[in-house]
């Protein structure tokens, strides 16, 4: 049992609180269609059954795959990674953990049997709205108790949240990924910081992969490629 703040989780799939932090909604942004994103990817399912999905934020939406997005930086390391493995992005920009859950608890997951989820988000969480590791980790505590409840088959790979090139947050993200690295138990939910490839030596992130303070560039999305495929591998 993992106890973070005011959640109480057994990796089993019984939560017996939310936390207070978690405000499940949807969201809608002006740059592109949010529920038309969802509705895309309900639609996908009906008919596409991937063996991996990847939850995340605009970091995942920006990289590759399908549902197609609407801006596209790390398409080449994406087909380097999964090759002729099928696979959703459900990269959402802007997302916050509470917009994820809102739609993995509103059919993304349904209908489906992947054997890898792939879960990395959080970053929106701490540098948008900051909130605190803690917060931030009860709320991935939150959506990893659901995605097991969803397929309790599937292996989970949860990611750590990659560097960012705002100094005052870069202590907040190491807590954070301490507390993730709590939840895995290393069978069913393995944790990776892969993030470390992408940071400076002053610990954030290395301007030479990122086109900003947060996204990373085609040669970000490659070095993750690369720290990514062996852990896929296994």
């Amino acid at each position: 049992m993992c106890i973070i703040g005011a959640l109480c989780v057994q990796m089993t799939g019984c939560v017996t609180a939310l936390p207070d932090s978690l405000h499940v909604a949807p969201q809608q942004r002006d740059d592109y269609n949010w529920m038309a994103r969802h509705a895309e990817v309900l639609a996908r399912h009906t008919n596409v059954k991937p063996e991996i999905v990847f939850i995340g934020d605009s970091i995942t939406h920006q990289w590759g795959g399908e549902p197609k997005g609407h801006r596209i930086v790390g398409q080449a390391a994406w087909t380097d990674l999964f090759g002729e493995r099928v696979v959703t992005n459900l990269g959402f920009g802007f997302d916050y953990v509470d917009n994820a859950y809102y739609r993995v608890a509103n059919g993304e997951l349904d209908g489906i049997a992947p054997r890898l989820i792939i879960v990395n988000i959080g970053t929106n969480n701490l540098g948008h709205r900051g909130d605190t590791a803690e917060a931030c980790a009860a709320n991935l505590a939150a959506l990893l108790t659901l995605i097991r409840a969803k397929q309790p088959d599937a292996k989970i790979l949860l990611l750590g949240i990659y560097p960012r090139r705002e100094p005052h947050l870069r202590a907040t993200i190491a807590h954070t990924n301490e507390l993730l690295q709590t939840l895995a138990d290393g069978k069913q939910i393995r944790f990776a910081d892969i993030g470390q490839v992408i940071t400076g030596a002053d610990g954030l992130a290395n301007p030479t992969y990122f086109r900003d303070v947060v996204h990373p560039n085609a040669a970000g999305y490659a070095q993750l490629a690369t720290a990514l495929r062996p852990l896929l591998d296994d």
